[in-house]
């Protein structure tokens, strides 16, 4: 029985989410060339997805409970937790989903205008196609942290309702009794809750004799489903699959990380802009991609060269948008709302103190 070193930074996790996030990258850009220049790489553009995003839940899950298992029951925080859930996840978003709507408004020959009823879903992230569309999968990201933000504040009760919760949505999901298509019990929610396991599993047990055959397994597992997506071998509900391979790849990871290893600082950087790359890079694909278009740079450097081209552009850009946008910008609103609400605590404590 094993678990690593309470505080130790998950380095090659934190790496690997680069990986998920490139996949992410890699689909949107083939789906738009193949919208625009019925050009892809392999089908990618006709895929459903390439497993990236089914990686990302599972690393969420995973990275959720490694940090935040300790603090099961203790008072107050829940509330700490989902303030740095919000200061990481809504003011970037909302930022590029305001870019979105202004473009739409000053440049409306490039998109219709959205409805009042997409703009307030998507502000509220609501289950719906947001407008930044790339970013539809933080709606299950919130839901799994409202979860999670019940179980910080009492674990007795919410463990066991989490529990029938996942039950539920299996059976759902299984379509054994009926079909029900609902947001509150899907299959997306549920790879990010599989993460969570994998991470008490890693912490329960020392498994440091597989953890080559669980990384390698899980590479040839996606290997053979990109395959089979090229072929149509077989038909099967692809995340399912993906989600198993990735779970198997986090458990390899994390076992890895137990060690202190030296991870080059260029990757932790992408590892820590990973977020920003996530949010900005539909945005500056499109831009990009237009800007291709309109100066004709597409026909100069060919369909294979400008998608290597703007890929990478895409990537840089995302980066700045870390360094000078998402990463000063977390810091001072968790000065604000985080120290605020510590000294607050301090100064009950301190008259409590005084009254005794």
């Amino acid at each position: 029985m094993a678990a690593p070193e309470v505080g130790r930074k998950l380095s090659i996790l934190q790496v690997a989410k680069v990986c998920a996030i490139l996949l992410v990258v890699i689909g949107h850009v083939n789906v738009l060339f193949y919208r625009n220049f019925n050009y892809d790489w392999f089908g990618l553009g006709r895929w459903e997805r390439l497993g990236g995003v089914d990686f990302f839940f599972v690393v969420t899950g995973f990275m959720i409970y490694y940090l935040y298992h300790r603090h099961l029951g203790v008072e107050g925080k829940a509330r700490e937790f989902f303030i740095k859930r919000f200061i990481r996840i809504f003011p970037l978003y909302w930022l590029f989903t305001f870019i979105l709507l202004g473009a739409a408004i000053l440049f409306p020959t490039l998109h219709e205008p959205y409805s009042w009823e997409r703009v307030w879903k998507s502000i509220i992230l609501f289950p719906s196609e947001p407008i930044l569309t790339s970013a539809w999968s933080l709606s299950h990201v919130i839901f799994f942290y409202l979860m999670f933000s019940l179980l910080l504040l009492n674990p007795k009760v919410f463990k066991p309702l989490i529990g029938i919760w996942v039950i539920a949505t299996i059976l759902i999901k299984s379509n054994l009794f009926f079909q029900w298509e609902t947001f509150f019990f899907s299959f997306s929610t549920l790879e990010i809750v599989a993460g969570t396991l994998i991470a008490y599993v890693s912490r329960l047990f020392n498994m440091k004799q597989f953890a080559g055959l669980f990384l390698a397994v899980g590479v040839i597992g996606y290997i053979g489903v990109w395959m089979n997506n090229i072929f149509g071998w077989f038909t099967f509900y692809v995340p399912i699959l993906y989600c198993f391979f990735a779970l198997l790849l986090v458990l390899g990871i994390s076992i890895k990380d137990r060690t202190q290893r030296k991870i080059p600082p260029s990757l932790m950087f992408l590892g820590n802009a990973s977020y920003s790359i996530y949010i900005a890079h539909g945005p500056f694909l499109i831009f990009y991609m237009l800007l291709f278009k309109q100066f004709y740079l597409i026909h100069f450097f060919g369909y294979t060269l400008s998608m290597i081209i703007i890929t990478i552009m895409t990537i840089v850009s995302c980066c700045f948008v870390y360094v000078w946008i998402e990463k000063p910008m977390n810091g001072y609103l968790r000065k604000v709302m985080l120290k605020k609400r510590e000294k607050e605590r301090v100064s009950v404590g301190f008259q409590k103190w005084k009254g005794a």
